[in-house]
């Protein structure tokens, strides 16, 4: 009676670890699906955060030069410079990655407006979402507008 019971006892231990080794891999592939689908999110927030921040200064800097300048309206050059000051690295390296500013001075309060785009891989941009499950490729892009009143 002895020697049946402690084998039931092991038997009970097995079937313990035959369950948590079943319930391990169905559920530690849901973990890291949620895992991975978490830290993309936070990233992409990350980029657009930056995103904003870049093109908020830039919009405020086109219109602070606007009031000095008028010209800047059509000054690529002035433009860039500007840009130049709002580069934030692996989110905005390039100036190219602005849009054209629209300003307009028909109605009062004149306003400036600008875009800013992060295409994955392009500019030396890291690629985003990495690694690529949905194969998005560089044609993932995060858009950021602002619009600034003129000074």
């Amino acid at each position: 009676m002895r020697k049946e019971c402690l084998n039931r006892r092991g038997r009970e231990r097995g079937f313990s670890l035959v369950e948590f080794a079943a319930s391990l891999a169905l559920f530690l592939p849901v973990l890291i699906a949620v895992l991975y689908v978490t830290l993309e999110a936070s990233y992409g927030y990350t980029i657009k955060a930056n995103l904003d921040a870049s093109v908020r200064k830039a919009c405020r800097g086109l219109a602070i030069e606007y009031g000095k300048n008028p010209s800047i309206t059509t000054d690529t050059t002035a433009q860039g410079t500007i840009f130049d000051t709002c580069i934030v690295n692996n989110f905005v390296n390039d100036k190219a990655q602005f849009s054209t500013p629209t300003f307009d001075t028909t109605s009062p309060p004149g306003t400036v407006t600008l875009t800013v785009t992060y295409t994955s891989g392009s500019y030396g941009l890291p690629t985003f979402p990495n690694p690529d499950p949905l194969n998005l490729g560089p044609t993932f892009t995060i858009r950021s507008t602002s619009t600034y009143s003129l000074e």
